[in-house]
């Protein structure tokens, strides 16, 4: 286990080797998938999962990475007060051979704490699109309430559950690459072959802590009602700035 990051601390990574990452891939029994790092990056490495179902795909395809190299630990260097990310995602989508538009792309944000999986998602366009292109997706002021408990068993939903706690236990971050089952117009799955690549890069989160006191506020009024009474105050401490 790698040690604690500091209060903010800006963590990034633009290369992806999977010795770094923890990841899993979730999807259909008719569903194959693989993953790996690719030199498709934007620019150089890049963490890619691909998919392939001959058949009807409805819950569509999530590969989870969590990174092993980077933890924050809320009770040796402060609670988190928010979390703000970015990463580059890339997708390109088939259906029955022929390229198919990217209804929208997501940030999903994972967050592992006691052994839980949390996940903070944020849609972004452009919207129904032709795939194939990369786009930088970020979030800022990200709060603990906004991540919801990752349920294995049901991948495709969001969640509604909390729990993450920013000011408890060691916590692992890492995000997430969904690609949804492929539809018709109507929603219904499409009895089809169906392939896809997905792809991340430029992965960065910043920590900040929770403010604390200013140090040394109100002591000019402490000093004057203190001449004000004739006492002369002399101090052998100094103020230590306030753990951040």
């Amino acid at each position: 286990m790698a040690a604690p990051a500091l209060a903010g601390t800006v963590f990034t990574d633009g290369a992806f080797s999977t010795s770094d990452y923890i990841v899993t891939s979730y999807s259909g029994p008719a569903v194959t998938t693989s993953y790996g790092q690719t030199p498709s990056g934007n620019p150089g490495t890049a963490l890619e999962g691909s998919y392939g179902a001959q058949g009807g795909n409805a819950s569509g395809v999530l590969f989870t990475a969590i990174n092993t190299n980077f933890v924050y630990n809320p009770g040796v260097s402060g609670a988190i007060g928010s979390l703000s990310a970015s990463l580059d995602r890339f997708f390109e989508p088939t259906v029955n051979g022929a390229q198919i538009a990217v209804g929208s792309y997501s940030l999903r944000i994972l967050a592992q704490q006691d052994g839980k999986i949390y996940q903070s998602i944020f849609t972004f366009g452009p919207f129904n699109q032709p795939g194939g292109s990369w786009y930088t997706l970020a979030a800022t002021n990200i709060q603990a309430s906004d991540f919801k408990l990752f349920d294995p068993a049901n991948f495709s939903a969001a969640g509604s559950a909390t729990g993450l706690d920013f000011s408890g236990d060691a916590i692992t971050f890492g995000f997430a690459m969904r690609a949804a089952g492929a539809v018709d117009a109507n929603g219904d799955p499409i009895d089809l072959p169906s392939s896809g690549i997905l792809r991340a890069d430029n992965f960065e989160l910043s920590i900040a802590a929770v403010p604390g006191p200013v140090v040394g506020a109100g002591l000019p009024g402490l000093i004057i009602a203190f001449i004000g009474i004739g006492i002369a105050l002399r101090s052998r401490r100094s103020l230590s700035p306030l753990a951040a």
